[in-house]
């Protein structure tokens, strides 16, 4: 896939040129953050998100970049969508070599007050969604012999995750997903993997406020929230040859290991250290 090289600085460099590669959820946040870093490495991308505007801004980005973009709007619970995506990756660049599964959303309520309705999106939207777009882009990766999927999954797969029962369900399923498509796909040379975020603070997260921010940071090994460039990073070296005998891994960005509850731990940093 690409070229991975280390500059006198020991910066990793990535190079994609010439890469094509499909961002879903693109429009804002982590999967905008995502498609950026890709197109700043040389690949041309195609866009996925909901909100025309929103995806056209960044595709206009991408393009300021020197890059090349296409977007697509649609509903990622849709198999249309998908299909519509390997499509338009297809007619504009002749070909796909990744896919980053990024788009999600989850609601704030209590399992006994979630409804079918609610629960069914949340599992359709980060779970199928992911498995449409890996499935439509198959037959494309199998032709090639090669491709890399990345799925963006969660920390809230690995524990009791309160209001947000539905997305932690759908994340801990995003994992096994990986698993079973790396298996079977090895086969075809088609890498897959999940990246795992932890607290990202992004415009529309629930970490945006400076208090909450503040409180969740303390119980953070490194001490401090991530950001979407952590996310954007972890992608690229999944998808670089830096990571060529890496699949059905999951790969924790979080900023440390997660300890016990904070009801029985004291935060990271003592009160009057704060």
């Amino acid at each position: 896939m690409s070229q991975s090289s280390t500059s006198p600085a020991g910066t990793l460099r990535y190079d994609f040129s010439d890469r094509i590669a499909i961002v879903t959820g693109a429009s804002r946040g982590i999967g905008a953050h995502v498609a950026l870093a890709f197109a700043g490495a040389g690949a041309k991308v195609v866009l996925h998100g909901r909100d025309t505007e929103s995806l056209q801004s960044v595709a206009d980005q991408v393009r300021a970049l020197g890059g090349e973009a296409v977007t697509v709007t649609g509903n990622i619970r849709s198999e249309e969508t998908a299909q519509e995506l390997a499509a338009a990756a297809m007619d504009a660049f002749g070909r796909i070599d990744i896919l980053v599964n990024n788009a999600g959303g989850n609601f704030a309520k209590r399992l006994e007050e979630l409804s079918t309705n609610a629960w069914n999106a949340t599992i359709e939207t980060n779970l199928g969604g992911a498995f449409q777009c890996a499935k439509a882009c198959w037959p494309v990766f199998a032709a090639q012999n090669g491709g890399v999927i990345v799925n963006v999954g969660s920390v809230s797969s690995f524990y009791a995750h309160p209001q947000r029962g539905a997305y932690a369900a759908a994340k801990a399923g995003i994992v096994s997903l990986t698993q079973t498509m790396a298996w079977e796909w090895a086969g075809q040379n088609i890498r897959v993997n999940c990246v795992a975020p932890g607290a990202i603070l992004t415009d529309a997260s629930r970490f945006a406020a400076a208090d909450t921010a503040d409180k969740v940071a303390a119980y953070i090994p490194l001490g401090r929230l991530g950001t979407p460039k952590d996310i954007a990073d972890a992608c690229m070296f999944l998808c670089s040859d830096a990571a060529s005998y890496i699949t059905g891994e999951v790969l924790t960005v979080a900023g440390g290991p997660l300890a016990s509850s904070p009801s029985e731990m004291p935060p990271r940093y003592a009160p009057e250290h704060a």
